[in-house]
């Protein structure tokens, strides 16, 4: 398979190592970014990698193509794929607040499947919300879906929801990092040392996120597992209620999904 990056920033670059590493079946992998010194670590670590001088030359030889440009960048894109197109290969689209009928109308081409990848997509380990367009077989599904997993996870949602998938997985990283912080942080004023208080965190994240996916329980029965009558967890839970932990990440997720929204509405109004 032969599939082509155009924009290799935080996340066609983030692509392109995944690809290069993990994807088996890999021919070729054409790359196309406005800034070419970008490209010389991916060039010097693969004989795979070709690097293309404009649109067309990725759309004739590759049966994929991955657009990672910034969306104040996309329309002058379009307009060069649909100048210069002769092939209709299947365009995947990580490009913010765009919506696949915008794409399919300014490029000419239908098969597009819109994806939200996150950041920790780069070891693997991501969650890829993805929205495929009218007209796919099963077995191109299924090749979209290969591509894809290289990054992580798959979860299939509607169009309408990937502000929602934004909120939580694109921009819920940001979020846990924060806590993960102020959890190394307090364990710093309760006198650990920094590499021990984010080795126990750590560990506590990591072990409870696998238990959660390994048995399917409701958080809540777990939680009850570890709280017991008059003792240290109840403690700092009713402190967390108290204080209106769990409203303010509801709060705060909730917010990005509106501010999410609008920037689609205003991406979507200036196209």
């Amino acid at each position: 398979m032969k599939i082509g990056i155009i924009g290799v920033g935080n996340i066609g670059g983030i692509f392109a190592h995944r690809l290069l590493s993990k994807f088996e079946g890999l021919e070729a992998l054409y790359l196309l970014d406005r800034y070419p010194e970008k490209l010389s670590g991916l060039t010097s670590d693969s004989t795979k990698v070709v690097v293309a001088s404009e649109p067309s030359e990725i759309f004739k030889n590759c049966t994929h193509v991955i657009l990672s440009v910034k969306p104040q960048d996309c329309m002058e894109l379009f307009a060069q794929i649909k100048n210069g197109r002769q092939h209709s290969p299947i365009i995947i689209s990580t490009i913010t607040g765009i919506q696949i009928d915008t794409i399919a109308f300014n490029t000419s081409i239908k098969k597009i499947a819109r994806i939200m990848p996150n950041v920790p997509s780069a070891i693997g380990r991501g969650v890829t919300g993805l929205v495929f367009s009218e007209g796919f077989n099963e077995d191109e599904r299924r090749e979209v879906k290969r591509i894809l997993l290289t990054m992580g996870d798959i979860v299939e949602v509607r169009e309408k929801d990937l502000a929602a998938v934004t909120a939580l997985s694109g921009s819920g990283p940001a979020f846990v990092f924060v806590i993960v912080e102020s959890l190394i942080d307090v364990g710093l004023k309760m006198g650990l040392s920094y590499e021990v208080s984010r080795e126990l965190i750590l560990g506590t994240l990591g072990g409870s996120v696998e238990l959660l996916k390994e048995k399917g329980n409701h958080p809540g029965e777990f939680r009850h597992l570890v709280t017991s009558p008059g003792g240290t967890t109840i403690e700092g839970i009713y402190s967390l209620e108290r204080e209106g932990l769990r409203g303010t990440i509801m709060k705060a997720l909730f917010d990005t999904y509106l501010r999410a929204k609008e920037i689609n509405a205003e991406l979507e109004g200036k196209k």
